[in-house]
């Protein structure tokens, strides 16, 4: 049995990434979940998180904005809503865009759409996650 397998992350606006990795991290709607190759089937929605792709020694993180993840014994698909690359992300866009999310709720102003800013938040704080572990795994 082969220790890869082959990993498609698809998102509108993006190239698809393509990876043969040895394991890999998803952010499952009801809790981090890991894929190797011969993994059993499988169908999962994605919240707002890190995606951990590791072959051999080296490990690239992600964010993934939410999505679906199709795994099978060979072959993991994520069709994500959005990704980026950890070395990418914009800190202080999204911790100004956690700012902003935390007044409107706070405020709970008629007419405010909530939902969205409670989207805007998990979003922004994923990827403040994201890039902190980055910047940890670099020294």
């Amino acid at each position: 049995m082969s220790k890869t397998f082959k990993l498609q992350v698809v998102a509108p606006d993006h190239p698809v990434l393509a990876e043969e990795p040895t394991l890999v991290e998803l952010p499952g709607e009801v809790g981090e979940f890991g894929v190797m190759a011969g993994h059993m089937s499988l169908l999962s929605t994605l919240k707002p998180g890190t995606l951990r792709i590791i072959k051999d020694q080296q490990r690239d993180l992600y964010f993934v904005a939410g999505g679906f993840a199709e795994v099978n014994p060979a072959s993991v698909i994520v069709l994500a809503e959005e990704y980026v690359k950890a070395g990418e992300i914009d800190v202080d866009e999204a911790k100004k865009i956690k700012k902003q999310s935390e007044e409107i709720l706070s405020e709970k102003k008629e007419g405010a759409d909530l939902k969205a800013a409670l989207n805007a938040l998990s979003r922004a704080e994923a990827r403040l996650k994201v890039a902190e572990e980055f910047k940890s795994l670099k020294k």
